[in-house]
């Protein structure tokens, strides 16, 4: 008997070992998943490492500057398309929060800071992007992909972290438990 042109021993002892590896990889990525979001939960209710790194604008930026402020953190790349698409969504709520006591800091793992700033000037950031290192991954308990989005609460802890693409409305139900209450007369 042939299939496509070929004999059915042929396909059959071709496309086994093809849905093996592809069960295998899928049970894989479900297993780093899993190990991912463990890994991620050790940082939860952790004091969040103190850091100073370039700012793009002024200098030097230290997180003691933001003490006492909920801190959204985000470890980016500009050659990372997820970190490139939730940008808008940060540069919203960045803008929907700055009365609440919160702050968005966008943190580059780009290798140079060329591209980092063109980034800035074509998106017009409303908040500061900084240069991130190594040293600052492997405070923040090492992680192996970007984005990494980490939401420090006012008292300076490791209130969630988000792997990969956040979602606008995950990210804005956290900031509504921690921001500050809307100022009075506003919308």
């Amino acid at each position: 008997m042939r299939l496509f042109g070929l004999p059915t021993r042929s396909l059959i002892g071709f496309a086994c070992p093809l849905a093996c590896l592809l069960i295998g990889m899928m049970l894989g990525a479900l297993q780093r998943s899993a190990l991912q979001a463990a890994e991620n939960d050790t940082q939860i209710g952790k004091r969040a490492p103190e850091w100073e790194l370039v700012n793009l604008e002024a200098g030097k930026t230290h997180s003691n500057q933001f003490k006492g402020k909920v801190q959204v953190l985000n470890f980016w790349a500009t050659w990372c398309p997820p970190c490139r698409a939730e940008i808008p969504h940060f540069k919203e709520l960045a803008e929907t929060y700055k009365d609440r006591n919160v702050v968005f800091v966008g943190i580059s793992l780009d290798q140079s800071l060329g591209p980092v700033k063109r980034f800035h000037r074509t998106e017009k950031m409303n908040y500061p992007l900084l240069m991130g290192n190594g040293d600052l991954v492997q405070a923040f308990g090492g992680f192996s992909a970007i984005p990494q989005t980490f939401v420090i609460d006012a008292e300076g802890r490791i209130h969630k972290q988000f792997s990969g693409l956040v979602q606008k409305k995950d990210l804005q139900e956290v900031l509504e438990k921690l921001a500050k209450p809307k100022p009075k007369g506003s919308a």
